[in-house]
Parts: structure tokens; C-alpha cells; sequence
């Protein structure tokens, strides 16, 4: 068997130097949209603590708009303490990080059901408000549905409060259905659950 010959690829050459000024000028612009790339990847447990700070601060922005504190919504990721989150982790949720260089700027996080390991539960997906309106919440959205399909999983699910009609939206638009609504005990809002049959999402 003839192993085949790598051969490098070369750069072209210009007969013109305005033509190598314009090359040049394109490559650098190439090479500063790959590095700014936001990269998603698992976060390790020495990256957790930014996460939590990343959690508090942009789940905050949301419950300051509808009134939620500590003591009426204890749960809410708003209020996330490192103890935790490492107890949810240790319960079977799959953290995951969004990057810009080294700047942590989204997470989103997974966790299958107990009950039925075909359905997957997306949690925690948050960006920083300063990296907001870029796209970055439908890529960390995409990642997970990726995720989740790649292991197994056929349903996607989705909790969040019946009232943010905003975010409800959102969801619609990338394909989830409503298919509850209910109070939660110690909450002080409706729960409204989303889905989206990833069986369907391979199929197309």
C-alpha cells in the first residue's frame, strides 16, 4: 500500500504589491475573527467559582425584573453558591463553559431525567450581560441540543418562569413546545415547561 505524499499548501503570489497588500490585510482579518471565536467546552472544578459569579450576575439581571429574592426564590440560579452547584454536579449535572480568549461569558448546563434517561434537562443557560444580544444564547443552546442528541438523549426540556414571555418566546423560535404549566410549592411563580423532540431535529 503507496502511503500518499503530504504536500503543504503554499501561499500565492501576487504580481501586483497592492494585490499582497490586500492578501495581507485579509489574512490578519481572518486569522482576528478565528481567535475571537467564542469557544464551549466542560468546565473543570477550578473554573466553577467564575461560574457561580457568572450565574449570580446574569441570572440577577432577571430577578431584579420580576421581584425574586433569596427568600421567595431560594432556588433560583440568581442565588447560586458554590456549595451548590458542586452538589448539583455531584448529582449528574454536565456544566459547560463558553469562552472568549480566556474570558468566561456564558454557561449552560445539562442533567438527564431520573425517570426516563431518553429526556434531558437544559439548565443554567446564562450569558453575561456585557456579551448579551451577539448570539451567544443560541450557540450555548445549539451545543446542548448537540450534546444531548450525541448521547442518547431524544427529548430536550426546559423549565422557566410562565411569565417571562420574552424568554417563552425565545424558546418557540428554536423550536420547543409549551407542554405544562404549574405552580411549584415554594416558589413564587408558575413553572412553564418547554420541550423539543430531538427525534424529529436528526430526522430533518
Amino acid at each position: 500500500r503507496c502511503s500518499e505524499k503530504k504536500v503543504s499548501p503554499k501561499r500565492p503570489t501576487f504580481q501586483h504589491p497592492a494585490m499582497l497588500d490586500c492578501f495581507r490585510l485579509a489574512e490578519r482579518l481572518f486569522l482576528g475573527i478565528m481567535l475571537s471565536l467564542p469557544t464551549v467546552r466542560a468546565l473543570s472544578s477550578e473554573e466553577l467559582l467564575m461560574c457561580v459569579n457568572l450565574l449570580r450576575l446574569s441570572f440577577g439581571t432577571v430577578a431584579k425584573e420580576f421581584g425574586l429574592t433569596e427568600v421567595s426564590a431560594p432556588s433560583n440560579a440568581a442565588f447560586t453558591t458554590l456549595d451548590n452547584l458542586r452538589r448539583h454536579i455531584e448529582n449528574g449535572l454536565r456544566l459547560f463553559g463558553m469562552f472568549c480568549d480566556v474570558s468566561l461569558v456564558g454557561c449552560v448546563a445539562t442533567k438527564a431525567s431520573k425517570a426516563d434517561k431518553a429526556i434531558v434537562y437544559i439548565e443554567r443557560l446564562a450569558v453575561a450581560p456585557d456579551y448579551r444580544h451577539r448570539g451567544y444564547g443560541g450557540q450555548l443552546l445549539s451545543f446542548a441540543l448537540e450534546h444531548i442528541g450525541a448521547r442518547g438523549g431524544k427529548t430536550a426540556s426546559i423549565g422557566l418562569m410562565d411569565n417571562n414571555q420574552v424568554l417563552k418566546e425565545w424558546y418557540r423560535s428554536k423550536g420547543f413546545v409549551q407542554h405544562d404549566c404549574r405552580h411549584i410549592a415554594h416558589l413564587p411563580f408558575k413553572v412553564c415547561y418547554m420541550s423539543k423532540n430531538l427525534s424529529i431535529q436528526n430526522e430533518s
